[in-house]
């Protein structure tokens, strides 16, 4: 071999070397580089399926997390329907206490239930569909009861509830708050002085006192019962013909206008003109299935000569239907009225009106 080559062998090859070393050099650095390239190139195209995965997956739960909400808000307008329902049918008349205080409490514990799973952060699926089939199986045993088909009959529940044409939402309401009460003017020394005038220009005439109060009709005048010297005591026959004759029971009653003391009142002057002796009793009656709690009532006594003494109720509420009641009053006894003239299709005992827990008076 020449010296030149020996040196050139010595010395670092150039780049553009051809012997095999540096050709096997050049061919596992490009090797190597193609490689890697490939493994970026996998690299990035798994990392953008992943991407794209994980994204379908966070739509899928959101879409499923907002279903079970709506699912829940279904519930919660279904249920809250039926409560306003219930009320409407309440107010009107056509529930009795004890059914509209079930739906009422059950109605109001599936609303607040929706309203909590509504408001959590994360909504379970087992919470949703225990959600949702009790108000499903509230909401058709309720409509089934309550009868309620459409959308019309829950507007028409709510229009009837809020009607002021009989002022039957004020009644109503009154019934809920608190039993009506016969209402008492307190006798002043100013009121007194007008009551001596007026009774003076009215002999025979009297007005009801109970415990130094002066009771007053629905409107606001006071209580006054007019007694005739000449009036006696019927018979049992007599005071049935005089009851059967008599329109008091005819009139409607009315929370603003004529209620039981209007009655009372206006059954004894009539009576008293007719010369039948009559009282004026008060007295206070407990809570029963429509009244919720205690209040007073007003009615009339009769002294008979062949019954003895026998209590009148005439309070009416339909001008077409004999509202003339005869009761077996006693303190600590339901006080249950019973039809002297019943009418075709209706019982003749009354539903009772609570327990006698005192009687104030009996003025005759």
């Amino acid at each position: 071999m020449p010296i030149s080559d020996r040196d050139y062998m010595k010395s670092p090859h150039p780049p553009s070397c051809t012997c095999v070393d540096c050709v096997n050099r050049r061919l596992s650095i490009v090797t190597k580089r193609n490689h890697k390239s490939k493994f970026k190139r996998k690299s990035s195209y798994s990392t953008q399926s992943t991407g794209r995965s994980v994204n379908s997956r966070r739509i899928g739960n959101s879409i499923w997390n907002k279903t079970k909400r709506l699912l829940v808000i279904a519930a919660l307008l279904a249920a809250a329907t039926i409560v306003v329902v219930t009320v409407c049918r309440f107010i009107t008349g056509e529930l009795a206490v004890s059914s509209f205080i079930i739906y009422l409490i059950i109605g109001l514990i599936i609303v607040i239930w929706c309203l909590n799973s509504v408001t959590r952060h994360r909504l379970s699926f087992s919470r949703t569909f225990m959600v949702v089939l009790i108000a499903a199986i509230f909401s058709l045993v309720s409509y089934v009861y309550l009868d309620v088909r459409s959308f019309q009959d829950i507007g028409d529940s709510v229009k009837r509830a809020l009607s002021t044409e009989t002022g039957q939402f004020r009644s109503s309401v009154d019934l809920v708050i608190k039993r009506t009460e016969l209402k008492y003017l307190e006798a002043g020394s100013a009121v007194e002085e007008g009551v001596k005038e007026r009774t003076d220009e009215f002999k025979n005439t009297q007005l009801v006192y109970i415990d130094g109060a002066i009771l007053i009709g629905a409107d606001g005048h006071r209580i006054t019962l007019k007694n005739n010297p000449d009036a006696k005591n019927p018979s049992w026959a007599e005071l049935k013909t005089f009851l059967l004759k008599d329109d008091t029971d005819s009139i409607e009653y009315d929370f603003d206008k004529f209620v039981c003391a209007d009655f009372a009142e206006r059954l004894h002057n009539n009576a008293e003109a007719a010369s039948i002796r009559a009282a004026f009793v008060s007295m206070w009656l407990g809570p029963c299935s429509y009244w919720p709690t205690s209040g007073g009532h007003a009615l009339n006594a009769f002294e008979t000569t062949d019954k003895g003494l026998v209590f009148i109720d005439c309070t009416g509420f339909l001008s077409s239907i004999n509202a003339d009641k005869i009761v077996d009053v006693e303190v600590g006894k339901n006080y249950i009225p019973r039809s002297i003239f019943p009418e075709p299709g209706w019982s003749d005992v009354w539903d009772s009106m609570g327990k006698v827990e005192r009687i104030d008076t009996i003025q005759w």
